[in-house]
């Protein structure tokens, strides 16, 4: 009887182990589960402002949209939107129509952008995730 006894206390422990590790595991997988990304947005006013070319008075008209993951930020975006919309026109004004052209140019103003809204936020690319320019003409 006593090995039997001893038998049934081993099976007993292992079992109730088991049921721990699966508990354990089930809490630890739904702890650890990411919450899915949100994005939110803002857009900026529509803007005009002169390029760079000293051969011609070519204008861009513009309107940015600011993509970001932390609904919090949107209050320090206001806080900060004449200062971003000034930095923009200055980013124009510094831009050569030949540069927005070239393959690429418009994603390297938009990355110029982008580089420059983070720093003004003193935040990142995990929070502002991407900028976008829609319209975007050059006349003249």
């Amino acid at each position: 009887m006593g090995k039997k006894k001893l038998i049934i206390i081993i099976v007993a422990i292992v079992l109730v182990l088991a049921i721990i590790g699966v508990v354990a595991v089930v809490l630890f997988n739904n702890s650890t589960k990411e919450k899915p990304i949100v994005y939110y947005e803002i857009q900026l006013d529509e803007e005009y402002s002169n390029l760079a070319d000293t051969d011609s008075a070519k204008i861009v008209k513009y309107q940015v949209t600011i993509e970001y993951t932390d609904e919090d930020m949107l209050a320090e975006i206001e806080k900060n939107k004449t200062r971003i919309r000034n930095n923009i026109d200055e980013i124009m004004r510094a831009t050569l129509s030949e540069d927005i052209a070239k393959a690429n140019g418009k994603q390297r103003l938009r990355d110029r952008i982008m580089d420059m809204v983070i720093e003004v936020l003193e935040t990142d690319e995990e929070v502002i995730t991407n900028i976008y320019i829609q319209p975007f003409v050059v006349q003249g």
